[in-house]
């Protein structure tokens, strides 16, 4: 009997004391390394005779430059309602009468962290270098931005131009304006995008009325290349008041 009387109130207050430190309520489990892989695109322009990096039409010199794309480490959370077994529901009880903090009103949930890769900018750039050696400011307004992958028409609600219409660069001066293609996941494995401007104003009369417009075009080469880090996926299991666990939910 003497050796019940000791053994018991050993496992109670070893119980006790792990709770009082957070390592039941909040279980975290051993951080597990996994791969992550993502594609990033390699850009380069084709340049011969007729289609230079570089194009000057009158008046405008005008440069088109793939983005730099690099990795980005990011986390997604969710938060899941899980069974809590006989033990760890005998010791919650145990933590509350010792400290009050009482389970009414909580669930135990699971708390999973995944580690993502993810590539920015997530959708084709270009920057359009202008140098404007007109005598008048170069406006944007009116032109016309056509994106082509691997020899199809990209939608225009699936590209952005509205820097480069809305642009302005002074006399003699040089302007960077940004232009959106579609997403990077929408591409193959490797092929060629093509850009064209189209009414590009170089000339009006003193009345401010168009007198010539340009087009140009840019073709590029792309390979998407896949690359692989690693990263952290870390769970773990605690208590959690149902308005927060609601809250998570429609989170997720």
């Amino acid at each position: 009997m003497k050796k019940q009387l000791i053994y018991i109130p050993f496992i109670i207050i070893s119980a006790s004391a792990a709770l009082l430190t957070g390592c039941v309520t909040q279980q975290a489990s051993q951080p597990q390394t996994i791969d992550l892989t993502c594609s990033l695109p390699k850009i380069d322009v084709i340049a011969d005779g007729v289609n230079k990096q570089t194009q000057s039409k009158g008046g405008l010199d005008i440069t088109v430059v793939p983005a730099i794309y690099k990795t980005v480490h990011s986390d997604r959370t969710t938060v899941n309602q899980v069974e809590c077994d006989a033990g760890t529901q005998i010791i919650l009880g145990l933590n509350g009468g010792l400290t009050g903090n009482s389970t009414q009103g909580k669930v135990y949930v699971e708390t999973v962290t995944t580690p993502l890769l993810m590539v920015e900018p997530s959708r084709l750039l270009f920057t359009i270098k202008i140098h404007n050696q007109l005598n008048r400011v170069f406006h944007g307004q009116g032109a016309v931005v056509q994106f082509n992958v691997d020899g199809k028409l990209i939608p225009f609600n699936n590209t952005d131009y509205k820097e480069f219409s809305g642009g302005i660069v002074p006399p003699l001066n040089d302007g960077d304006l940004a232009i959106y293609g579609p997403p990077l996941d929408s591409l193959k494995d490797k092929g060629t995008i093509s850009i064209f401007l189209y009414d590009v104003v170089t000339a009006t009369d003193v009345a401010g009325n168009t007198t010539e417009k340009q087009n140009y075009t840019w073709d590029f080469t792309y390979t998407m290349q896949t690359t692989t880090e690693t990263g952290e996926l870390k769970k773990s299991r605690g208590l959690m008041p149902i308005g927060e666990y609601q809250r998570q939910q429609q989170m997720q």
